[in-house]
C-alpha cells in the first residue's frame, strides 16, 4: 500500500468515527445532560429543605409576601380536579376540559382529535393541567392597581371568582364570570371559545368609588417541569416562544431556561434578572413543546411589555412567558374594557395561517408571525417550500380518499425534484457514463505506471481531457440533494402534519423510526423492541435495508475510484448509512429510499443511451447466459466506446 493509499485510508477511517461520535454528540449526549441536570436541580433543592420567600411579581403567581413551598410531591390531576363545583366545563368538537374559578385560570384542557399513541384507544392529549399536578400547565389573567409608586394585585391567580352567566363554554355559549376586587372595584369577565383553540377574555373593570383609579392588565402562561414525552430533538424548538410587536421574534430553550433556574439557586444571576425582556405593539408570547403551543396574544393595538423567566420550586422548574398592558385610568363611576386571546392547542399550519391572517367579519385582528410557532429553521426558504408541496400533495390525495395521503406526497414530491433537477444532473450523470465506460483504459494506464504514481495521475488527467469528461461532475447529483435532504428531515420531525401519519404496510407514523427489525421478524411479531437495546445498532429496521440496497445499486452504476483502498471504502458506505437511517423518520428513509431507486432508474438509461454495460447487464449475462440486449448491440456499443 502506497502513502497515498494510507492516507485515504486514515482519512476514511477518521471520518467513519467521526461519524458516529457526530451521532452521539448531537442526539444522545444532550438528553442524559438535560436528565441529569434535571436531577441535579432538584437534589439540590430537596437537600435545603427549609421554606424562603421570594419578591416575585405578580404575573408569575404569586405576591411578594407569598412563601414559596418546600419541596413536594405534585398531586394528581384527579385529585386536582375532583372539586367539580369550582369549575366551569369546556366542551367543543376540538377541546374538552373546565376553567377553574381560583383565579379563573384555564388550567385543564384535552384535545379530542390527538392521542398519546398510535393507539386510536389511547388517551387523549392534555395540554393542560393544574399547575400543582405533575405536569402542571395552565394560564391566568389578572389586573394591577397603582399605589403611588408601587403597585399591587388586583386580581391574581389566588382570586375567587363567580359564574354569572352561563353554564358550559362551548363555541355558542360564552360564559361570565364576576369578581369583588374591593375598594369599589369589580371585574367582569366574557370568556369565549372558536370551533378550534382560540379562547378570547373580555374584562370590564368597573369603579364605583368616589376616586378614578389606575390599573392596567396582565397574563401568564406557565409550565412546571418539562411535557411528560419531553424528548430533546436538536432541530426542534421547545421552551418559551413568542413575538413582541410584529417582527421581534424572540425563542427560549427548555434547556436554556433550566440554566437560568439553576444560576439562580446558585446566586449567578440576580433574583429580579429575566431571561429576555421585550417590548412592543401586539404580537403573542407562550411556551411550546413538540406539536403543541399555549400563547397568550394581547390587544394588537396596545402596547405592551413582556417576558420570559424561568425559576426553581417544588423540585422542578417553572417556566413563564408573560406580559403587562398599559396603565389605564378607571374613572370614578366609569368602567374600562380591555379585551385578549388565548391559544391552546395544536400547531396546525393552515390553522396558524388563519389567525395570522386575521378575520375582520369576526373582528379578529391578524396576529403576527403566528405560524412561526412552527420551528421553520434557519433555512426556512427551504422547509417552508418543500412543506408547502408536501402539504397540497397530502391534500390532494387525502380528498381522494387514500389513507396514506402523506406518504403519497412524499413519492409524489420526490418525482416533482428529480424532474426540476433532471436538467442540472443530466450532464453529471452523462459524465458518470463516460468514466464508466473509459475504465479499461484507466486500468491499462494504472498497470502501466503502477511504480510512478505521479506519471499515473498525469496520464489520467490527460485521459479526462482527450474525453472531456470532469471527473468532479458525480458530485453535482449530492450537492443538489443535500438541501432537500434537510429540508425534509426538519418538515418530517417538526410538523404535526405528519405524527402519527400512517403508510402502505407496517408505517404507522411517518415522524417516526421503522420500528420493525430482526428481533420481532421485520414486524411479524406483534412487539416492538425498545431503541436503547445495544443502542439500538442492531434496531435496523426493513426501510433502512431497503435504502442500504438501494444505495448499493446506485453505487453499482457509477464509476468505481481506482484507487482500490478507496473503492473498498465505498463498498463499505451502504452498509455505514443503513445503520445511520435505522434512527432517522421512517417518512425520510422512504423519501431517499425512493429517490435512490428514481436516480438508477435515470442513470441505467443515461448509460445505455451512452453505450456502456452497467452492473445490472453483466448480471443478467451472469444470471441468464445471455446479453439483455439479443442483438447484442450492448457488447459492440461497449466495445466502440473503448476504442
Amino acid at each position: 500500500m502506497g502513502p497515498g493509499e494510507t492516507r485515504n485510508l486514515i482519512i476514511a477511517i477518521v471520518l467513519t468515527v467521526a461519524i458516529f461520535a457526530g451521532f452521539e454528540f448531537f442526539y444522545n449526549k444532550p438528553n442524559r445532560e438535560h436528565l441529569e441536570a434535571q436531577q441535579r436541580a432538584q437534589a439540590e433543592l430537596q437537600a435545603a429543605q427549609q421554606p424562603s420567600t421570594t419578591s416575585t411579581d405578580s404575573a408569575d403567581g404569586d405576591t411578594s409576601s407569598a412563601p414559596v413551598a418546600t419541596a413536594t410531591a405534585p398531586v394528581s390531576r384527579t385529585d386536582a380536579l375532583g372539586e367539580a363545583s369550582g369549575r366551569i366545563v369546556v366542551d367543543t368538537g376540538e377541546v374538552d376540559g373546565s376553567i377553574s374559578l381560583q383565579g379563573a385560570r384555564i388550567d385543564d384542557l384535552n384535545l379530542r382529535h390527538y392521542r398519546r399513541t398510535i393507539d386510536p384507544t389511547s388517551n387523549e392529549v392534555t395540554l393542560l393541567s393544574p399547575i400543582n399536578t405533575e405536569y402542571g400547565h395552565d394560564a391566568f389573567f389578572g389586573w394591577e392597581l397603582q399605589t403611588g409608586e408601587t403597585s399591587r394585585p388586583l386580581a391574581d391567580v389566588r382570586s375567587g371568582w363567580t359564574l354569572t352567566e352561563g353554564a358550559t363554554l362551548t363555541p355558542t355559549t360564552p360564559v361570565t364570570l364576576s369578581f369583588d376586587a374591593g375598594d369599589g372595584l369589580t371585574i367582569e369577565r366574557r370568556i369565549s371559545i372558536d370551533d378550534h383553540f382560540m379562547f378570547t377574555i373580555t374584562d370590564t373593570v368597573r369603579n364605583t368609588g368616589a376616586a378614578a383609579q389606575s390599573t392596567r392588565p396582565f397574563a401568564t402562561v406557565r409550565r412546571a417541569g418539562v411535557p411528560q414525552d419531553y424528548k430533546f430533538i436538536q432541530i426542534v424548538h421547545q421552551g418559551m416562544v413568542g413575538v413582541a410587536g410584529p417582527r421581534q421574534y424572540r425563542a427560549v430553550t427548555f434547556r436554556a431556561a433550566d440554566k437560568h433556574a439553576r444560576d439562580r439557586t446558585r446566586d449567578r444571576v440576580g433574583e429580579d434578572q429575566r431571561i429576555e425582556d421585550m417590548q412592543g405593539t401586539g404580537g403573542w408570547f407562550g411556551v411550546t413543546d413538540h406539536y403543541w403551543l399555549a400563547a397568550l396574544v394581547p390587544d394588537q393595538a396596545e402596547r405592551v411589555s413582556a417576558y420570559y423567566d424561568s425559576r426553581t420550586r417544588d423540585g422542578r422548574n417553572d417556566y413563564l412567558a408573560s406580559y403587562r398592558g398599559q396603565w389605564r385610568e378607571v374613572p370614578a363611576g366609569g368602567e374600562v374594557t380591555y379585551s385578549q386571546r388565548f391559544f391552546a392547542g395544536a400547531k396546525s399550519y393552515e390553522l396558524l395561517r388563519d389567525y395570522q391572517a386575521g378575520n375582520p367579519a369576526r373582528n379578529e385582528a391578524a396576529i403576527p408571525r403566528f405560524d412561526d410557532a412552527i420551528d421553520w429553521g434557519n433555512f426556512w426558504f427551504l422547509t417552508r417550500p418543500f412543506f408547502a408541496m408536501l402539504h397540497w400533495f397530502g391534500q390532494m390525495f387525502a380528498g381522494w380518499g387514500i389513507v396514506f395521503n402523506f406518504g403519497l406526497a412524499i413519492l409524489a414530491s420526490t418525482v416533482v425534484i428529480k424532474a426540476l433537477m433532471f436538467p442540472l444532473v443530466y450532464q453529471s450523470f452523462k459524465s458518470m457514463a463516460k468514466m464508466r465506460g473509459m475504465q479499461p483504459k484507466m486500468k491499462e494506464i494504472q498497470e502501466r505506471y503502477a511504480a510512478d504514481k505521479q506519471r499515473q495521475q498525469q496520464e489520467i488527467l490527460k485521459l479526462y481531457q482527450t474525453e472531456k469528461i470532469n471527473p468532479v461532475a458525480g458530485c453535482v447529483p449530492i450537492l443538489f440533494q443535500i438541501p432537500v435532504f434537510y429540508a425534509l428531515y426538519k418538515t418530517l420531525t417538526v410538523t404535526i402534519e405528519m405524527r402519527h401519519e400512517q403508510f402502505v404496510g407496517w408505517i404507522h407514523d411517518l415522524s417516526a423510526r421503522d420500528h420493525t427489525s430482526l428481533f420481532n421478524l421485520f414486524g411479524l411479531l406483534p412487539y416492538e423492541i425498545s431503541p436503547t437495546l445495544l443502542g439500538g445498532a442492531l434496531l435496523i429496521g426493513a426501510w433502512p435495508i431497503f435504502y442500504g440496497i438501494s444505495m448499493w445499486a446506485l453505487q453499482a452504476l457509477s464509476p468505481p475510484p481506482t484507487d482500490p483502498v478507496q473503492a473498498q471504502i465505498f463498498r463499505f458506505l451502504p452498509i455505514l448509512f443503513t445503520f445511520m437511517f435505522a434512527a432517522f423518520p421512517a417518512g425520510l428513509v422512504i423519501y431517499w429510499t425512493w429517490s435512490n431507486t428514481l436516480s438508477i432508474l435515470q442513470q441505467y438509461v443515461i448509460m445505455r443511451r451512452q453505450g456502456v454495460e452497467t452492473q445490472l447487464d453483466r448480471f443478467l449475462k451472469k444470471r441468464f447466459g445471455k446479453d439483455d440486449d439479443p442483438s447484442g448491440g450492448g457488447q459492440k456499443r461497449e466495445a466502440a466506446v473503448t476504442k
